[in-house]
């Protein structure tokens, strides 16, 4: 479970017969949040021809919103949506902005160009990856912590911090599909002797995703 998303922004220039399309992708944390951002990248780029955009502002990809900004309808923002849809990129607002250029692109020349210009923004763009996952805290010894690291790591896990007091303390993030057995393996590897707590259980920013 979980979906990917950018992790900075970015922006990417593409000509198409002579049309000038930039694509920026943002990171977002809610709808208001998108807009607020699309409202800045439409004021950056107030004398362009078009400013269509897509985003997908809820974690479970209920909250979708898209927009063709006065381009023949369906030829903009559906296509735009659908490659975030595809590629599983939510809270990313992606905004391509069109200079017309004096060539008429026809309908599919518009639909093909504003997905490839997304798909190729996403291709380049940092993308890391959202999972639903617990947060623990496990408490060890020394001697046996490169065992325990490698138990969560085996798991899918990610370390995030470790803290070397009279004990070693793990902060790890697991998903939750692979905590049992992870648990398991920690309670085996440390005689029972271990000291476990989840912390939270919500979607935890992972190391950046295959695209």
């Amino acid at each position: 479970m979980g979906y990917k998303a950018v992790d900075k922004e970015f922006e990417e220039l593409i000509v198409i017969q002579k049309s000038k399309f930039i694509t920026t992708l943002v990171p977002i944390t809610s709808q208001e949040d998108a807009i607020e951002k699309l409202n800045i990248i439409k004021k950056k780029y107030s004398d362009a021809t078009h400013n269509c955009y897509a985003y997908i502002s809820s974690e479970n990809a209920i909250e979708q919103r898209f927009s063709d900004d006065g381009e023949p309808q369906g030829t903009a923002g559906v296509p735009m949506l659908e490659v975030l849809k595809k590629r599983g990129v939510y809270m990313t607002l992606c905004v391509v902005t069109r200079y017309f250029g004096g060539i008429k692109l026809g309908a599919n020349g518009l639909i093909g160009a504003y997905s490839s210009c997304v798909a190729s923004a996403i291709d380049k763009a940092e993308i890391v990856e959202y999972k639903i996952s617990n947060s623990v805290d496990v408490d060890i010894d020394y001697s046996i912590y490169k065992k325990v690291q490698e138990a969560i790591e085996k798991s899918d896990g990610q370390v995030q911090n470790v803290e070397y007091n009279d004990s070693v303390k793990i902060q790890c993030i697991i998903p939750v599909e692979n905590y049992e057995n992870a648990e398991k393996e920690i309670i085996n590897i440390t005689s029972g002797q271990a000291k476990i707590v989840i912390k939270n259980t919500k979607y935890n920013k992972f190391v950046e995703a295959k695209k």
